[in-house]
């Protein structure tokens, strides 16, 4: 629903965001059982990338940003601006003096389903920004969209102050309701990845350390024929 501006949300503490340091969005998507990621059309501008703030969500009227720069008047630090253009977006409804704006305010990254602008200098000045594509046509400033609402963004439904983490993998989030316990778990998991690895470099198989030595042949005994 359209006309609807919020300025007041629960944020997760930066104690808790600090958890995530050195979490792949990969590991946050597999301790939530394969759930919680975007579609893989929400890309980075740039790469190396990496995001984790609270989400500040924008819906926008398509193709009008009217929303969008009242949002970035509210932004703060921390927060990753979430935006749902809706499907019918075709313009850069974002772009360089946008991004600037938003850095002022100290924004952890930029989310949306639409397209932006200015992808040159934003790359130049790294500005941590996830996307569907590029479009040099700007917006219209006419029809206002919501602030913090709940919004849909490349499959995932993201309400204000989820958890937002991005990396050049794509964006995962992690609703607010269950953060401590999808950290603690990722963390977890976060550690056994960096063993396996380690074991692997020493000559293990991959997931020998999970499944045990022989765990491949097992899962496929009856399920196929082999010809040696």
């Amino acid at each position: 629903m359209y006309g609807h501006i919020h300025h007041h949300f629960p944020r997760a503490p930066q104690e808790l965001l600090a958890q995530l340091e050195g979490v792949w969005t990969s590991t946050i998507a597999d301790t939530m059982g394969r759930h919680g990621v975007m579609m893989p059309e929400i890309r980075p501008i740039f790469e190396p990338i990496r995001m984790v703030g609270v989400a500040f969500t924008v819906l926008n009227y398509p193709n009008d940003n009217i929303t969008t720069h009242k949002a970035l008047t509210m932004l703060q630090p921390g927060d990753v601006l979430v935006i749902d253009e809706g499907r019918e977006n075709n313009t850069g409804s974002f772009g360089h003096n946008m991004s600037l704006q938003a850095r002022n305010r100290g924004i952890a990254g930029f989310v949306s389903n639409g397209c932006m602008r200015d992808i040159r200098l934003l790359r130049e000045e790294k500005f941590p920004a996830f996307c569907r594509g590029v479009c040099p046509r700007s917006a219209q400033k006419n029809t206002p969209g919501s602030i913090n609402v709940p919004v849909q963004v490349g499959g995932l439904v993201i309400s204000p102050g989820d958890i937002v983490v991005g990396d050049d993998d794509g964006v995962a989030v992690i609703p607010l309701a269950v953060a401590e316990e999808v950290i603690k778990r990722a963390r977890q998991r976060m550690d056994m990845e960096y063993q396996q690895a380690r074991d692997i470099r020493e000559g293990r198989k991959p997931l020998e350390i999970i499944f045990g030595d022989n765990w491949v042949d097992t899962a496929l005994q009856g399920k196929v024929q082999e010809f040696k």
